[in-house]
């Protein structure tokens, strides 16, 4: 395989551990934290933080816990870019995404479909050089079991014109009971933390209402309010695709309450949404 078809880790050793055994220990402590989450089936959407572990890990693995019981078969993680600018959303073209704990396979042909619908390209120097996704991978290896196929997509600048364009291909790809949507955002962003938390509680009213319209106008500040807001936006739409319920807030938390300073603070959240419900087929003529 071409080495140039593997996307291998950049951040190891800075925003989590570096080694497979210390990837280990720290998961298997956040996973003894949350305790049991199991959830059968599992939910189709979940929106993760992705900050450095030692701040939001608790909260994107107590997310990940749902997984356990019903695991995906394919999971899909929409995620910002936070260093390299471009138009559109951008679906990997990485055979292979390696982490310190093994590799993860891409659906690429879910890929050529998303690029063939709406003609978004694949930006190489952005998926090199970003974090917000690939923070979440080893989580996933480790939690997740059956080792699903991932599809990770970042965004760069877009309208709700773009928005609406991958929800309508991803609502049509993708099986609510089988595949995942995770969306990876921070909260708010260098606030003290009591603003912090009423900002937040903001923003999660927003998400929990399905208002996709004023989370947007909400994100200025270069996303300081929610710097995944493009992909919370996107779930937002999926959900209402695939006739979900009012999602659910599973854990809520800043760096203030994980060990930072508490003048100068980030939010972190891990939101689910419920799955489809089923017609059982017991009505009555």
């Amino acid at each position: 395989m071409d080495s140039s078809m593997i996307r291998k880790s950049v951040f190891h050793g800075s925003f989590y551990p570096g080694t497979a055994g210390e990837i280990t220990t720290m998961l298997d402590m956040f996973r003894e934290q949350v305790g049991d989450q199991k959830s059968a089936p599992h939910p189709p959407v979940l929106i993760l933080p992705h900050a450095g572990w030692v701040y939001s890990g608790l909260a994107a693995v107590r997310g990940l816990a749902t997984l356990e019981a019903s695991p995906p078969e394919r999971i899909v993680l929409i995620g910002p870019s936070h260093r390299h600018y471009f138009m559109g959303f951008s679906p990997a073209a990485y055979e292979k995404y390696e982490t310190p704990l093994g590799t993860m396979e891409v659906d690429l042909t879910l890929q050529s479909d998303i690029v063939d619908s709406t003609g978004f390209q694949f930006d190489e120097e952005a998926h090199q050089h970003e974090h917000s996704l690939e923070v979440i991978l080893p989580m996933i290896q480790h939690v997740v079991p059956g080792n699903p196929k991932i599809l990770p997509i970042l965004t760069g600048s877009v309208g709700m014109a773009e928005i609406n364009k991958l929800d309508d291909v991803l609502a049509a790809s993708l099986d609510p009971l089988r595949d995942l949507l995770l969306i990876s955002t921070d909260l708010s962003h260098f606030y003290s933390y009591e603003k912090a938390r009423k900002l937040d509680r903001k923003t999660l009213d927003l998400i929990l209402d399905g208002d996709g319209g004023t989370l947007i106008d909400r994100s200025g500040e270069g996303g300081r309010l929610c710097c995944g807001f493009t992909g919370v936006v996107c779930a937002i739409g999926l959900a209402k695709r695939w006739g979900l319920e009012r999602p659910e807030i599973l854990i809520y938390y800043n760096s203030g309450d994980s060990g930072g300073e508490r003048n100068n603070v980030v939010g972190y959240a891990s939101i689910a949404y419920p799955p489809p419900r089923l017609d059982t087929g017991n009505s009555v003529d």
